[in-house]
């Protein structure tokens, strides 16, 4: 086997990725007959075809060659991570990503341990909704993302840190606490008017999918409102505009002073995992890995904590992250 090298290999992941060696030789500005004899140069070199070639317009991998496109994808990712470290600068950043839920409720917890840990970095958080979140790990803007759902199993890795579940919210006012002392469940109050999550939020995603388990009749729902930000969310229900299904960990302050009443949802409590989410292709930083470590022994002290939280839950998972 003779020698091959790491422009063979980023001329072979372009060709995949843009699906075209034409495509691939405008994207690095080399001549298509470049590109097609370098990747002609990797097989031989591996001494294996990558591509089935039946037309230019039908560019197909083998079996061979997505193995290698996997092995090559790591290759690179691991010299792009190589080239960071050795340029760093003595203030290493770490970027991360957070949807709502978490960033509010236990993202200070996570970035307090890191700052303790970590004083000589400098970590940036961005809040988007999970869709975004995950977005932009896939997009390589940041290292380390935290969603309320696991969307894309097929690229990224999802490891569950927190249980969450959905109540209903309403009012602290004599009609619903009369109705809360009686056992009324949430689902019972969706007749009124209610405030929903944006599109795009896990929280969003999970009430969805729930309110069509439950066949519920869409035309009894009178929607007043889509809130992206909780706090907001919950100051609307407060004064009055409407009642909204939500996250028990994003109202768990207001509901313990007092200002809104909280309902079970369903007679079963309709769960959902928090997760820390990573793509799967490359490898971690060094720094997100010291990161992720610090929420997992985060999430070793305060299992048990917290009556939101089920202290088998994270047990039961032991690590076992969702592909």
């Amino acid at each position: 086997m003779d020698s091959f090298n790491l422009h063979q290999l980023e001329i072979f992941v372009a060709v995949v990725d843009n699906g075209s060696f034409t495509e691939a030789a405008n994207q690095l500005y080399l001549a298509q007959s470049s590109v097609s004899s370098n990747v002609r140069a990797l097989e031989d070199s591996l001494g294996i075809r990558l591509f089935r070639r039946e037309s230019k317009r039908n560019l197909t991998l083998t079996p061979e060659g997505k193995r290698v496109y996997l092995h090559a994808q790591d290759i690179l990712a691991r010299c792009n991570a190589l080239r960071s470290d050795a340029a760093g600068n003595p203030m290493r950043e770490l970027s991360i990503g957070a949807s709502t839920v978490p960033a509010q409720s236990l993202l200070p917890e996570y970035l307090a341990a890191f700052s303790a840990a970590r004083p000589d970095c400098c970590c940036t958080l961005r809040c988007f909704d999970s869709s975004k979140v995950q977005q932009l790990l896939l997009d390589g803007e940041i290292q380390l993302g935290f969603v309320g759902s696991a969307d894309n199993r097929k690229n990224l890795m999802y490891e569950p840190i927190a249980e969450d579940r959905l109540v209903m919210i309403t009012p602290n006012t004599s009609r619903f606490a009369a109705l809360k002392a009686q056992g009324v469940l949430g689902r019972e109050l969706l007749g009124e008017p209610v405030i929903f999550r944006e599109q795009g939020s896990g929280t969003q995603k999970l009430i969805d999918n729930y309110l069509s388990e439950i066949r519920l009749d869409p035309h009894i729902i009178h929607t007043v409102a889509y809130v992206s930000d909780p706090s907001v969310l919950q100051k609307m229900v407060i004064g009055g505009v409407g009642v909204s299904i939500m996250s028990a960990l994003a109202v768990r302050e207001c509901a313990a002073n007092g200002q809104l009443l909280q309902f079970e949802l369903d007679k079963q409590p309709v769960r959902r995992s928090l997760y820390m989410a990573w793509r799967k292709k490359g490898p971690m930083t060094a720094l997100a890995r010291t990161f992720a470590d610090l929420v997992r022994e985060q999430v070793r002290r305060s299992e048990a904590a917290s009556g939101d939280l089920d202290p088998q839950y994270f047990r039961r998972q032991d690590s076992s992250f969702i592909e």
